[in-house]
């Protein structure tokens, strides 16, 4: 009877690796935690927004600063995702679209507060945002498509957590 082995993630070395190689986690250790710039909690692996249970976290001793993934990426401009809407279709629904993409990014940051949309660009008929998060950039290029219709294409890199979305009505 052959043994199965159960190993996974194991370096050549024998060493076992990182879960994710994503540099914007935070590193093991911290048990709470609280964000300088933008103030979500950071408890039991999890970020949370609630600015009430904030003051208690900044009264507490114990409780540790940091900066979250999110203003990380946003400082050294290092996006998860980005979405470029285009087409003819956009000139004349370039309002709505944008109201949607912003209602998208506010339902989504209550579950996931470090999913932020990071820069929103006009470049003649493109319109370009740039987001923390792969799977924002993903849910927005999907609402979008299921709301207007067209033609959408995902792009994922190696290895990263970097996503490129492209949609496009003529």
């Amino acid at each position: 009877m052959a043994r199965l082995s159960h190993k996974t993630g194991v370096e050549e070395k024998g060493q076992r690796t990182a879960r994710s190689t994503d540099v914007y986690l935070p590193k093991e250790g911290m048990e709470v935690s609280w964000c300088k710039k933008c103030g979500i909690i950071y408890r039991q692996k999890r970020w949370i927004m609630d600015p009430a249970e904030l003051e208690q976290v900044k009264a507490d001793p114990a409780a540790g600063t940091m900066v979250c993934p999110a203003c990380q990426r946003m400082r050294d401009n290092v996006p998860g995702g980005v979405v470029t809407f285009s087409g003819e279709y956009l000139n004349k629904h370039e309002e709505e679209i944008l109201d949607l993409v912003k209602n998208i990014e506010a339902k989504s940051r209550a579950k996931n507060p470090l999913g932020r949309i990071m820069e929103i660009r006009q470049e003649g008929a493109v319109l370009t945002v740039s987001t923390t998060e792969d799977k924002l950039a993903q849910k927005l290029g999907r609402d979008i498509f299921r709301s207007h219709k067209g033609d959408l294409h995902f792009k994922w890199s190696e290895g990263e957590n970097f996503v490129r979305v492209d949609w496009k009505r003529d």
